[in-house]
């Protein structure tokens, strides 16, 4: 079933890299997705593959992922500036808004720093918006993707790849993806 949902691009010279959003407890500590897509891409502005970090933040309760951001990147990569484009509900908005802020300072190149197995679905809704896409996948914390030897891996395996191939199908049906459905003349996605 994951056949084909891990995106695993060429890491090229970017405008910024961009980490998905993912829930941050609310007295600021990281959960393990949050902290393995953060850890990614302080990493790449510390090689030196972008100047800039770019995040999105989750609802509340959640905590702010921008602080978060700021205070590992100063610690570990000793450079480079953290942008959000504010709160989002699901991939789709943060498409729509990490794209606005490209086309509003003039940047087009994103490495896109996400889990394993959202990398497709993710790196396409930057890729339907317009930008040039250089997924990253993050470590995979809460099972070993590549092995899946253990009862409670293939468990939340199950669960994260059935989410991504029902994202996959609603996002082509609602016209989010290159290839999908269009909405019709009038109406909203």
């Amino acid at each position: 079933l994951a056949e084909g949902l891990v995106r695993r691009d060429r890491v090229e010279a970017a405008d910024a890299v961009f980490v998905f959003a993912s829930r941050v407890q609310e007295d600021g500590d990281p959960t393990s997705d949050a902290m393995s897509r953060l850890l990614k891409g302080v990493e790449l502005v510390a090689a030196g593959h972008a100047p800039r970090l770019v995040v999105s933040e989750v609802p509340p309760p959640a905590g702010a992922y921008a602080p978060l951001a700021r205070a590992w990147l100063s610690a570990f990569a000793g450079r480079g500036e953290v942008v959000s484009v504010g709160r989002i509900r699901n991939t789709r908005d943060e498409a729509v808004a990490v794209a606005r802020l490209f086309r509003e300072r003039g940047w087009s190149r994103v490495l896109a720093v996400t889990s394993p197995t959202h990398t497709r679905r993710a790196a396409a809704t930057r890729e339907t918006e317009g930008l040039k896409v250089f997924s990253v996948p993050s470590a995979a914390t809460r099972f070993d993707l590549e092995r899946l030897h253990r009862p409670g891996d293939r468990r939340q395996a199950f669960a994260a790849i059935a989410h991504e191939r029902i994202g996959l199908f609603v996002y082509r049906r609602r016209g989010w993806l290159l290839g999908g459905a269009k909405h019709p003349p009038g109406s909203s996605p």
